[in-house]
Protein backbone atom coordinates (compact mmCIF):
# COMPACT_ATOMS: atom_id res chain seq x y z
CA UNK A 1 0.00 0.00 0.00
CA UNK A 2 3.02 2.86 0.63
CA UNK A 3 4.69 2.01 -2.07
CA UNK A 4 1.66 2.46 -4.35
CA UNK A 5 0.87 6.00 -2.66
CA UNK A 6 4.82 6.92 -2.88
CA UNK A 7 4.42 6.07 -7.03
CA UNK A 8 1.64 7.94 -7.22
CA UNK A 9 3.07 11.10 -5.41
CA UNK A 10 6.01 10.29 -7.81
CA UNK A 11 3.75 10.26 -11.11
CA UNK A 12 1.96 13.44 -9.62
CA UNK A 13 5.09 15.10 -9.66
CA UNK A 14 6.31 14.72 -12.61
CA UNK A 15 3.41 15.77 -14.47
CA UNK A 16 3.37 19.37 -12.16
CA UNK A 17 6.83 18.86 -13.58
CA UNK A 18 5.98 18.17 -17.46
CA UNK A 19 2.80 20.85 -17.28
CA UNK A 20 5.01 23.52 -15.74
CA UNK A 21 7.68 23.08 -18.34
CA UNK A 22 4.72 22.99 -21.20
CA UNK A 23 3.37 26.76 -19.81
CA UNK A 24 7.11 27.98 -19.69
CA UNK A 25 7.47 26.97 -23.17
CA UNK A 26 4.32 27.89 -24.59
CA UNK A 27 4.76 31.62 -22.99
CA UNK A 28 7.87 32.23 -23.32
CA UNK A 29 9.96 35.19 -20.73
CA UNK A 30 9.84 38.43 -21.88
CA UNK A 31 12.80 39.45 -23.40
CA UNK A 32 15.05 42.38 -22.18
CA UNK A 33 15.68 45.14 -23.85
CA UNK A 34 19.22 45.43 -25.56
CA UNK A 35 20.84 48.50 -24.68
CA UNK A 36 22.28 50.50 -27.53
CA UNK A 37 25.37 52.59 -27.08
CA UNK A 38 25.07 55.88 -27.71
CA UNK A 39 25.77 57.03 -31.18
CA UNK A 40 28.49 59.92 -31.85
CA UNK A 41 26.37 62.73 -33.92
CA UNK A 42 27.16 62.86 -37.49
CA UNK A 43 29.16 65.55 -37.97
CA UNK A 44 30.85 65.88 -34.44
CA UNK A 45 34.05 67.44 -33.47
CA UNK A 46 35.13 70.40 -32.76
CA UNK A 47 33.26 73.41 -33.97
CA UNK A 48 34.61 74.63 -37.30
CA UNK A 49 33.04 78.17 -37.84
CA UNK A 50 32.07 78.98 -40.99
CA UNK A 51 31.25 82.65 -42.58
CA UNK A 52 29.65 82.89 -45.71
CA UNK A 53 32.29 84.30 -47.57
CA UNK A 54 34.54 81.58 -45.75
CA UNK A 55 32.13 78.86 -47.10
CA UNK A 56 32.42 80.37 -51.00
CA UNK A 57 36.34 80.32 -50.50
CA UNK A 58 35.98 77.04 -49.76
CA UNK A 59 33.40 75.72 -52.74
CA UNK A 60 35.95 77.71 -55.06
CA UNK A 61 39.14 75.66 -53.99
CA UNK A 62 37.74 72.21 -53.14
CA UNK A 63 34.50 71.77 -54.66
CA UNK A 64 34.59 68.75 -57.39
CA UNK A 65 32.19 70.06 -59.72
CA UNK A 66 34.39 72.92 -60.13
CA UNK A 67 37.84 71.18 -60.20
CA UNK A 68 36.61 68.99 -63.12
CA UNK A 69 35.54 72.11 -65.29
CA UNK A 70 38.91 73.57 -64.74
CA UNK A 71 40.39 69.83 -65.61
CA UNK A 72 38.59 70.06 -68.55
CA UNK A 73 39.35 73.31 -69.96
CA UNK A 74 43.18 72.44 -70.15
CA UNK A 75 41.51 70.18 -73.01
CA UNK A 76 39.81 73.28 -74.71
CA UNK A 77 42.12 75.71 -74.77
CA UNK A 78 44.41 73.20 -76.39
CA UNK A 79 41.58 72.48 -79.07
CA UNK A 80 41.65 75.70 -79.90
CA UNK A 81 45.65 75.91 -80.05
CA UNK A 82 45.43 72.91 -83.01
CA UNK A 83 42.77 74.48 -84.78
CA UNK A 84 44.42 78.11 -85.12
CA UNK A 85 47.42 76.16 -86.39
CA UNK A 86 45.70 75.63 -89.56
CA UNK A 87 47.65 77.85 -91.77
CA UNK A 88 50.97 76.83 -90.03
CA UNK A 89 53.38 75.34 -92.16
CA UNK A 90 53.61 71.54 -91.40
CA UNK A 91 56.62 69.46 -91.67
CA UNK A 92 57.61 65.71 -91.39
CA UNK A 93 60.56 63.70 -92.17
CA UNK A 94 60.75 60.23 -93.24
CA UNK A 95 63.79 57.83 -92.93
CA UNK A 96 63.99 54.54 -94.30
CA UNK A 97 66.58 51.77 -94.57
CA UNK A 98 65.78 48.88 -97.21
CA UNK A 99 67.18 45.71 -98.79
CA UNK A 100 66.65 44.69 -102.42
CA UNK A 101 67.54 41.89 -104.14
CA UNK A 102 67.57 41.64 -108.08
CA UNK A 103 68.87 39.13 -110.18
CA UNK A 104 71.06 37.62 -107.23
CA UNK A 105 72.40 40.61 -106.22
CA UNK A 106 71.75 42.12 -103.15
CA UNK A 107 71.63 46.20 -102.68
CA UNK A 108 70.98 48.03 -99.19
CA UNK A 109 70.64 51.74 -99.15
CA UNK A 110 69.23 54.93 -96.72
CA UNK A 111 66.49 56.99 -98.35
CA UNK A 112 65.63 60.42 -96.34
CA UNK A 113 62.58 61.81 -97.57
CA UNK A 114 61.73 65.50 -95.45
CA UNK A 115 58.28 67.14 -96.52
CA UNK A 116 56.48 70.51 -95.86
CA UNK A 117 53.11 71.43 -96.27
CA UNK A 118 51.13 74.94 -96.13
CA UNK A 119 47.90 75.62 -96.11
CA UNK A 120 47.06 79.26 -96.70
CA UNK A 121 44.26 81.40 -95.78
CA UNK A 122 42.91 81.81 -99.02
CA UNK A 123 42.38 77.71 -99.55
CA UNK A 124 45.67 77.11 -101.71
CA UNK A 125 48.08 74.07 -100.63
CA UNK A 126 51.84 74.14 -101.36
CA UNK A 127 53.57 70.63 -101.08
CA UNK A 128 57.34 70.46 -101.03
CA UNK A 129 59.31 66.70 -101.41
CA UNK A 130 62.57 65.92 -100.98
CA UNK A 131 64.16 62.81 -101.08
CA UNK A 132 67.75 61.20 -101.13
CA UNK A 133 68.86 57.66 -101.19
CA UNK A 134 72.69 56.33 -100.47
CA UNK A 135 73.98 53.07 -100.54
CA UNK A 136 74.70 51.45 -97.54
CA UNK A 137 77.93 50.06 -99.10
CA UNK A 138 80.17 51.76 -101.31
CA UNK A 139 79.94 50.83 -105.16
CA UNK A 140 76.44 51.48 -105.75
CA UNK A 141 74.18 54.61 -106.92
CA UNK A 142 72.25 57.42 -105.52
CA UNK A 143 69.99 59.55 -106.27
CA UNK A 144 67.93 62.77 -105.49
CA UNK A 145 63.84 64.07 -106.29
CA UNK A 146 63.05 67.27 -105.09
CA UNK A 147 58.74 68.89 -105.84
CA UNK A 148 56.64 71.33 -105.27
CA UNK A 149 53.18 71.57 -106.28
CA UNK A 150 50.46 74.26 -105.72
CA UNK A 151 47.00 73.77 -105.62
CA UNK A 152 44.41 76.37 -105.61
CA UNK A 153 40.78 76.63 -105.65
CA UNK A 154 39.08 79.15 -107.20
CA UNK A 155 35.53 78.21 -106.29
CA UNK A 156 34.67 75.61 -104.12
CA UNK A 157 37.03 76.22 -100.79
CA UNK A 158 38.32 79.74 -102.29
CA UNK A 159 38.42 82.72 -100.54
CA UNK A 160 39.58 84.17 -96.58
CA UNK A 161 36.34 83.81 -95.51
CA UNK A 162 35.40 80.24 -96.10
CA UNK A 163 38.42 79.26 -94.93
CA UNK A 164 38.74 81.03 -91.92
CA UNK A 165 35.40 79.57 -90.88
CA UNK A 166 36.61 76.98 -88.76
CA UNK A 167 38.95 78.85 -86.96
CA UNK A 168 36.35 81.36 -86.04
CA UNK A 169 33.70 78.33 -85.46
CA UNK A 170 36.46 76.86 -82.31
CA UNK A 171 37.22 80.53 -81.41
CA UNK A 172 33.51 80.88 -81.17
CA UNK A 173 33.37 77.52 -78.93
CA UNK A 174 36.65 78.42 -76.60
CA UNK A 175 34.06 81.78 -75.92
CA UNK A 176 31.11 79.05 -74.85
CA UNK A 177 33.33 76.77 -72.63
CA UNK A 178 34.69 79.96 -70.85
CA UNK A 179 30.94 80.68 -70.62
CA UNK A 180 30.40 77.25 -69.71
CA UNK A 181 33.04 77.45 -66.60
CA UNK A 182 31.47 81.43 -65.77
CA UNK A 183 28.25 78.98 -64.86
CA UNK A 184 29.66 76.42 -63.56
CA UNK A 185 31.46 78.43 -60.60
CA UNK A 186 28.05 80.89 -60.16
CA UNK A 187 25.57 77.92 -59.85
CA UNK A 188 28.36 76.33 -57.57
CA UNK A 189 28.34 79.49 -55.52
CA UNK A 190 24.49 80.37 -55.42
CA UNK A 191 23.87 76.54 -54.44
CA UNK A 192 26.86 77.09 -51.33
CA UNK A 193 24.82 79.86 -50.47
CA UNK A 194 21.48 78.24 -50.53
CA UNK A 195 23.11 75.70 -48.35
CA UNK A 196 24.35 77.76 -46.28
CA UNK A 197 21.41 79.45 -45.10
CA UNK A 198 19.49 76.43 -44.75
CA UNK A 199 22.04 75.41 -42.25
CA UNK A 200 21.78 78.80 -40.73
CA UNK A 201 17.61 78.70 -40.32
CA UNK A 202 18.19 74.72 -38.96
CA UNK A 203 20.63 76.15 -36.29
CA UNK A 204 17.99 78.80 -35.49
CA UNK A 205 15.52 76.81 -35.12
CA UNK A 206 17.45 74.59 -32.72
CA UNK A 207 17.24 77.96 -30.91
CA UNK A 208 13.66 78.93 -30.95
CA UNK A 209 12.80 75.34 -30.10
CA UNK A 210 15.04 75.37 -27.00
CA UNK A 211 13.58 78.90 -26.33
CA UNK A 212 10.32 77.48 -26.61
CA UNK A 213 10.99 74.29 -24.24
CA UNK A 214 12.55 76.85 -21.73
CA UNK A 215 9.28 78.36 -22.07
CA UNK A 216 6.90 76.03 -21.73
CA UNK A 217 9.22 74.48 -18.11
CA UNK A 218 8.84 77.94 -16.86
CA UNK A 219 5.06 78.09 -17.30
CA UNK A 220 5.27 74.02 -15.86
CA UNK A 221 6.86 75.59 -12.90
CA UNK A 222 4.21 78.35 -12.48
CA UNK A 223 1.68 75.68 -12.67
CA UNK A 224 2.72 73.97 -9.55
CA UNK A 225 3.44 76.82 -7.63
CA UNK A 226 -0.06 77.72 -8.27
CA UNK A 227 -1.52 74.19 -7.77
CA UNK A 228 0.72 74.78 -4.28
CA UNK A 229 -1.25 77.91 -3.62
CA UNK A 230 -4.44 76.17 -4.34
CA UNK A 231 -5.27 78.11 -7.50
CA UNK A 232 -5.13 75.53 -10.12
CA UNK A 233 -6.75 72.15 -10.25
CA UNK A 234 -4.09 69.17 -10.08
CA UNK A 235 -5.57 67.93 -13.54
CA UNK A 236 -4.82 71.21 -15.81
CA UNK A 237 -0.80 70.46 -15.15
CA UNK A 238 -0.93 67.76 -18.10
CA UNK A 239 -1.63 69.82 -20.50
CA UNK A 240 1.91 71.71 -19.71
CA UNK A 241 3.38 68.77 -18.92
CA UNK A 242 2.18 67.41 -23.02
CA UNK A 243 3.27 70.82 -24.36
CA UNK A 244 6.80 70.41 -22.55
CA UNK A 245 7.18 66.69 -24.28
CA UNK A 246 6.21 68.10 -27.52
CA UNK A 247 8.93 70.91 -27.07
CA UNK A 248 11.71 68.00 -26.59
CA UNK A 249 10.46 65.88 -29.83
CA UNK A 250 10.88 69.72 -31.79
CA UNK A 251 14.38 70.21 -30.41
CA UNK A 252 15.05 66.47 -30.98
CA UNK A 253 13.43 66.74 -34.55
CA UNK A 254 15.40 70.63 -35.17
CA UNK A 255 18.88 69.12 -34.18
CA UNK A 256 18.34 66.19 -36.48
CA UNK A 257 17.96 69.30 -39.27
CA UNK A 258 20.65 70.53 -38.66
CA UNK A 259 23.10 67.13 -39.22
CA UNK A 260 21.11 67.02 -42.48
CA UNK A 261 22.27 71.10 -43.12
CA UNK A 262 25.61 70.10 -42.34
CA UNK A 263 25.94 66.93 -44.36
CA UNK A 264 24.45 68.90 -47.39
CA UNK A 265 26.61 72.13 -47.36
CA UNK A 266 30.02 69.57 -46.42
CA UNK A 267 29.09 67.31 -50.08
CA UNK A 268 29.22 71.38 -51.70
CA UNK A 269 32.45 72.18 -49.90
CA UNK A 270 33.92 68.63 -50.40
CA UNK A 271 35.21 68.23 -46.36
CA UNK A 272 34.96 65.18 -44.37
CA UNK A 273 31.47 64.38 -43.60
CA UNK A 274 32.10 64.14 -40.05
CA UNK A 275 33.14 68.00 -39.96
CA UNK A 276 31.57 70.25 -37.03
CA UNK A 277 30.79 73.05 -39.40
CA UNK A 278 29.01 76.06 -38.18
CA UNK A 279 27.51 79.03 -39.90
CA UNK A 280 28.70 81.97 -38.04
CA UNK A 281 26.45 84.59 -40.10
CA UNK A 282 23.29 86.43 -38.39
CA UNK A 283 19.73 85.64 -40.11
CA UNK A 284 18.53 88.83 -40.75
CA UNK A 285 18.15 90.55 -43.81
CA UNK A 286 18.00 94.16 -44.74
CA UNK A 287 16.16 95.74 -47.76
CA UNK A 288 18.05 96.23 -51.28
CA UNK A 289 16.57 98.18 -53.79
CA UNK A 290 16.20 96.65 -56.84
CA UNK A 291 15.51 98.77 -60.06
CA UNK A 292 13.78 96.66 -62.94
CA UNK A 293 15.22 98.14 -65.79
CA UNK A 294 18.75 97.78 -64.53
CA UNK A 295 18.18 94.35 -63.68
CA UNK A 296 16.71 94.09 -67.49
CA UNK A 297 19.54 95.79 -69.13
CA UNK A 298 22.14 93.91 -66.99
CA UNK A 299 20.41 90.27 -67.85
CA UNK A 300 20.63 91.01 -71.14
CA UNK A 301 24.43 92.33 -71.40
CA UNK A 302 25.79 89.46 -68.45
CA UNK A 303 22.97 86.35 -68.56
CA UNK A 304 25.22 83.23 -69.60
CA UNK A 305 23.09 81.52 -71.30
CA UNK A 306 22.00 84.03 -73.20
CA UNK A 307 25.65 85.21 -73.98
CA UNK A 308 26.14 81.50 -75.15
CA UNK A 309 23.40 81.33 -77.19
CA UNK A 310 24.47 84.48 -79.40
CA UNK A 311 28.03 82.69 -80.01
CA UNK A 312 26.01 79.15 -81.21
CA UNK A 313 23.59 81.76 -83.56
CA UNK A 314 27.13 83.23 -84.93
CA UNK A 315 29.02 79.60 -85.07
CA UNK A 316 25.80 78.75 -87.26
CA UNK A 317 26.01 81.68 -89.38
CA UNK A 318 30.10 80.55 -90.39
CA UNK A 319 28.84 76.71 -90.80
CA UNK A 320 26.54 78.39 -93.39
CA UNK A 321 29.13 80.03 -95.11
CA UNK A 322 30.81 77.06 -95.38
CA UNK A 323 28.19 74.84 -96.72
CA UNK A 324 27.16 77.49 -99.20
CA UNK A 325 30.86 77.26 -100.68
CA UNK A 326 30.86 73.43 -100.77
CA UNK A 327 27.89 73.87 -103.29
CA UNK A 328 29.89 75.14 -105.97
CA UNK A 329 31.85 73.64 -108.63
CA UNK A 330 35.73 72.60 -108.17
CA UNK A 331 37.56 74.60 -110.15
CA UNK A 332 41.30 74.78 -108.85
CA UNK A 333 44.46 76.34 -110.34
CA UNK A 334 46.73 73.32 -110.03
CA UNK A 335 51.22 73.78 -110.75
CA UNK A 336 53.94 71.29 -109.77
CA UNK A 337 57.55 71.23 -110.43
CA UNK A 338 59.85 68.19 -109.71
CA UNK A 339 63.56 67.58 -110.47
CA UNK A 340 65.13 64.03 -110.41
CA UNK A 341 68.88 63.65 -110.19
CA UNK A 342 69.91 60.17 -111.44
CA UNK A 343 73.54 57.98 -110.19
CA UNK A 344 76.39 59.68 -110.16
CA UNK A 345 78.02 57.31 -113.32
CA UNK A 346 75.48 58.52 -115.67
CA UNK A 347 77.26 62.09 -115.48
CA UNK A 348 74.76 65.05 -116.07
CA UNK A 349 71.23 62.83 -115.93
CA UNK A 350 69.17 65.51 -114.55
CA UNK A 351 64.89 65.76 -115.16
CA UNK A 352 63.31 68.25 -114.61
CA UNK A 353 59.30 68.26 -115.16
CA UNK A 354 56.75 71.32 -114.63
CA UNK A 355 53.51 71.80 -115.05
CA UNK A 356 50.50 74.40 -115.04
CA UNK A 357 46.98 74.00 -115.38
CA UNK A 358 43.08 74.28 -114.47
CA UNK A 359 41.11 71.32 -113.22
CA UNK A 360 37.52 71.44 -112.98
CA UNK A 361 35.49 68.67 -111.46
CA UNK A 362 31.79 68.77 -111.72
CA UNK A 363 29.69 66.75 -109.33
CA UNK A 364 26.79 64.21 -110.68
CA UNK A 365 24.05 63.04 -109.07
CA UNK A 366 25.38 64.04 -105.72
CA UNK A 367 22.73 65.45 -103.39
CA UNK A 368 25.25 65.00 -100.39
CA UNK A 369 26.39 68.86 -100.98
CA UNK A 370 22.55 70.07 -100.95
CA UNK A 371 21.95 68.28 -97.96
CA UNK A 372 24.44 69.82 -96.05
CA UNK A 373 23.51 73.24 -96.70
CA UNK A 374 19.79 72.38 -96.21
CA UNK A 375 20.88 71.60 -92.78
CA UNK A 376 22.93 74.38 -92.16
CA UNK A 377 20.38 76.48 -93.36
CA UNK A 378 17.63 74.85 -91.50
CA UNK A 379 19.76 74.93 -88.16
CA UNK A 380 20.61 78.75 -88.63
CA UNK A 381 17.44 79.54 -88.83
CA UNK A 382 16.65 76.91 -85.39
CA UNK A 383 18.72 78.60 -83.36
CA UNK A 384 17.74 82.25 -83.95
CA UNK A 385 13.99 81.45 -83.35
CA UNK A 386 15.99 79.49 -79.68
CA UNK A 387 17.69 82.62 -79.20
CA UNK A 388 14.52 85.21 -79.21
CA UNK A 389 12.51 82.16 -77.39
CA UNK A 390 15.40 82.46 -74.91
CA UNK A 391 15.03 86.39 -74.83
CA UNK A 392 11.44 86.23 -73.55
CA UNK A 393 12.26 83.47 -71.34
CA UNK A 394 14.89 85.97 -69.95
CA UNK A 395 12.60 88.57 -69.45
CA UNK A 396 9.97 86.86 -68.09
CA UNK A 397 12.48 85.10 -65.42
CA UNK A 398 14.05 88.47 -64.71
CA UNK A 399 10.48 89.99 -64.53
CA UNK A 400 9.05 87.45 -61.79
CA UNK A 401 12.60 87.47 -59.99
CA UNK A 402 12.33 91.22 -59.34
CA UNK A 403 8.49 90.27 -58.10
CA UNK A 404 9.75 87.65 -55.82
CA UNK A 405 12.42 89.74 -54.04
CA UNK A 406 9.18 92.67 -52.99
CA UNK A 407 7.05 90.10 -52.24
CA UNK A 408 9.65 88.27 -50.10
CA UNK A 409 10.55 91.75 -48.09
CA UNK A 410 6.80 92.48 -47.84
CA UNK A 411 6.52 89.22 -45.95
CA UNK A 412 9.52 89.78 -44.00
CA UNK A 413 8.13 93.15 -42.76
CA UNK A 414 4.76 91.53 -41.78
CA UNK A 415 6.42 88.71 -39.87
CA UNK A 416 8.15 90.84 -37.68
CA UNK A 417 5.10 92.60 -37.00
CA UNK A 418 3.33 88.94 -36.16
CA UNK A 419 6.52 88.22 -34.60
CA UNK A 420 5.82 91.88 -32.12
CA UNK A 421 2.30 91.26 -31.69
CA UNK A 422 2.25 87.50 -30.32
CA UNK A 423 5.45 88.04 -28.02
CA UNK A 424 2.89 91.11 -26.62
CA UNK A 425 0.38 89.06 -26.34
CA UNK A 426 1.97 86.13 -24.74
CA UNK A 427 3.32 88.44 -22.06
CA UNK A 428 -0.42 89.65 -21.41
CA UNK A 429 -1.27 85.93 -21.10
CA UNK A 430 1.19 85.38 -18.57
CA UNK A 431 0.14 88.01 -16.79
CA UNK A 432 -2.94 87.41 -16.53
CA UNK A 433 -2.33 83.85 -15.68
CA UNK A 434 -0.86 84.60 -12.20
CA UNK A 435 -4.10 86.84 -11.34
CA UNK A 436 -6.28 83.38 -12.48
CA UNK A 437 -8.10 85.72 -15.17
CA UNK A 438 -6.73 83.23 -18.10
CA UNK A 439 -6.46 79.59 -18.62
CA UNK A 440 -3.61 77.41 -18.90
CA UNK A 441 -4.70 76.35 -21.89
CA UNK A 442 -4.78 80.07 -23.21
CA UNK A 443 -1.49 80.58 -22.60
CA UNK A 444 0.16 77.55 -23.77
CA UNK A 445 -1.96 78.33 -27.37
CA UNK A 446 -0.12 82.01 -27.23
CA UNK A 447 2.94 80.27 -26.40
CA UNK A 448 2.82 77.86 -29.65
CA UNK A 449 1.72 81.10 -31.45
CA UNK A 450 5.04 82.86 -30.92
CA UNK A 451 7.10 79.73 -31.66
CA UNK A 452 4.87 79.54 -34.90
CA UNK A 453 5.71 83.52 -35.52
CA UNK A 454 9.21 83.24 -34.70
CA UNK A 455 9.87 80.29 -37.05
CA UNK A 456 7.61 82.56 -39.73
CA UNK A 457 10.22 85.37 -39.12
CA UNK A 458 13.01 82.93 -39.78
CA UNK A 459 11.50 81.25 -42.89
CA UNK A 460 10.79 85.08 -44.54
CA UNK A 461 14.11 86.52 -43.62
CA UNK A 462 15.90 83.32 -45.42
CA UNK A 463 13.59 83.58 -48.06
CA UNK A 464 14.30 87.30 -49.07
CA UNK A 465 18.00 86.57 -48.67
CA UNK A 466 17.83 83.49 -50.90
CA UNK A 467 15.12 85.78 -53.00
CA UNK A 468 18.28 88.10 -53.99
CA UNK A 469 20.45 85.35 -54.75
CA UNK A 470 18.22 84.12 -57.24
CA UNK A 471 18.13 87.86 -58.66
CA UNK A 472 21.56 88.01 -59.30
CA UNK A 473 21.47 84.15 -60.65
CA UNK A 474 18.97 85.58 -63.32
CA UNK A 475 20.56 88.27 -64.34
CA UNK A 476 24.33 87.12 -64.48
CA UNK A 477 25.67 88.66 -61.66
CA UNK A 478 26.97 85.92 -59.22
CA UNK A 479 30.29 86.23 -60.13
CA UNK A 480 30.05 90.22 -59.92
CA UNK A 481 28.48 90.23 -56.66
CA UNK A 482 31.21 88.18 -55.01
CA UNK A 483 34.15 89.46 -56.80
CA UNK A 484 34.85 86.37 -57.81
CA UNK A 485 37.41 85.90 -61.07
CA UNK A 486 38.06 83.11 -63.00
CA UNK A 487 41.63 81.72 -62.93
CA UNK A 488 41.70 80.43 -66.06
Amino acid sequence: MGIRVLLCLGASSILAFAATDARSQATPSPISPVRVPPVTPVPAGVPLELTLDEAVALALRYNRGIRSAYLQRVVERFDLRVAERAFVPRGEIGVEVVQRRRDDETRGETVISPSATWRTPLGGVIEFVWARADPLKGGGSEYETAGISLNQPLLRGAGVAVNMAPVRIARLQEEINRLQLEATVAGTVSSVIISYRGLIQAQEQVRLAEESLARTRALLETNRALIEAGRMAESDIVQTESGVANQEVAVLQARQQVVSAQLGLLQLLALASRTNVVAVEPATAGRVEVDLESAMDTAFASRIDLLAQRKSLEQMRQSMIVARNQRLWDVSLVASATRDDGPRFYDGFRETDTTVGLRLNIPIGDLSRRQSWLAAETGMQTAELAFEELKQSVESQVLEAVQSVEASWRQVEAARRARALSERALEIGQERLRFGRASNFEVLSLQADLRAADAQQLSANIAYLNALTALDQQIGSTLETWRISLND
